[in-house]
């Protein structure tokens, strides 16, 4: 276990030095667990991914994707899409969980998650079009078209926002629907070594459907 993490580590730190040859659009993605896929391909530590890429993790896999600004963990039965919005990176979930640190948005179908600084954390979990946001750190605004609901460090907010009938589906062999997984301070440990738990639809500190959304 310990030559793994050393292994892990070395990884994300080499992961790290490559980020200025990418500039302020690109990322490097590494498997932590399972498959990992990158438009429909297997990748390997320290890929390179840049603005339109589509990421997805199998039934098994995780995986962390570093770039300036920001990360993202990814849990298993994750799909997601890098883009560029104004210049400024955003990851465009379709299903599955995301735990972000730092100044990277996070857009679900009509709605977009915004961190309030650098220090932020919070995670998005995207079930089917059930979506769970919780800030584990910081606060966020979740934006929809003419409003704004602010969710504080300890708190969480569950609403629906089911996607486009054409939303992207995962392309490692992974179920197109999310399983259920972990959201709360316990989902950072969980998707960190790739475990996955039933706890999102068991959001007991979550405001549910307020009226700004």
């Amino acid at each position: 276990m310990k030559i793994r993490r050393s292994i892990l580590a070395m990884g994300l730190v080499a992961s790290m030095a490559c980020l200025p040859l990418l500039g302020t659009s690109g990322a490097i993605l590494s498997p932590m667990a399972g498959t990992v896929a990158v438009n429909g391909l297997p990748v390997t530590a320290g890929s390179a991914i840049v603005a339109g890429d589509l990421v997805s993790t199998s039934n098994a896999g995780s995986a962390r994707m570093v770039l300036p600004g920001g990360s993202v963990i990814a849990a298993s039965n994750t799909n997601f899409r890098m883009v560029s919005v104004n210049n400024a990176n955003q990851i465009r979930l379709n299903s599955g969980l995301v735990k972000v640190t730092g100044l990277l948005p996070v857009a679900v179908s009509t709605r977009t998650i915004v961190p309030a600084t650098a220090s932020t954390s919070y995670s998005v979990y995207d079930l089917s079009g059930k979506v769970y946001v919780e800030a584990t750190a910081g606060s966020v605004a979740v934006k929809a078209a003419n409003s704004t609901f602010t969710v504080h460090t300890g708190e969480a907010v569950s609403f629906s926002d089911p996607q486009a009938p054409a939303a992207a589906s995962a392309s490692t062999g992974a179920s197109t629907l999310a399983v259920p997984v972990a959201i709360g301070i316990a989902a950072a440990a969980a998707v960190v070594t790739g475990i996955v738990v039933h706890e999102a639809t068991k959001c007991s500190n979550c405001v549910s459907s307020p009226s700004q959304l």
